[in-house]
């Protein structure tokens, strides 16, 4: 099974991430990480959801097979938020749905619908250059 370790080495260097970094993305020591690489142990299911946020494509590390074409990786403000929602409690987490949908209405001329029928903001031209991807 150490074509496991090869394609999550393979997703890593994707998304351009230390081996270092991406542990502490997953969870995980740096030690453990490198196994995982190695093909010693295996990462487990808990683990690989939490890099799926972090846009590795779990189905291609496990099988081989890649899910999309789609570029799936996130910023580091989007990491940034990502925990600081996960880590909010109850009264945050709603609290930033508000916000987040104050925006929509306030700016219902950005707003593109994605194929799940999410609606996002639409970059303007105006719009800062993209931040690092994490």
């Amino acid at each position: 099974m150490k074509m496991i370790g090869n394609r999550l080495h393979k997703e890593r260097s994707r998304l351009g991430l230390s081996a270092a970094a991406f542990a502490v993305l997953g969870g995980v020591d740096a030690s453990v990480q490198e196994t995982f690489e190695r093909g010693v142990r295996h990462p487990d299911a808990a683990y690989l959801a939490t890099m799926a946020v972090i846009g590795i494509d779990v189905l291609y590390v496990v099988t081989g097979m890649p899910t999309c074409t789609e570029d799936l990786s996130v910023s580091r403000d989007e990491v940034t938020l990502l925990r600081a929602y996960r880590t909010s409690d109850d009264a945050g987490k709603k609290a930033a749905h508000a916000a987040l949908q104050a925006i929509a209405q306030a700016f219902p001329g950005d707003m593109v619908s994605t194929t799940s029928g999410t609606n996002v903001l639409q970059p303007t031209a105006a719009a800062p250059p993209p931040t690092e991807t994490v």
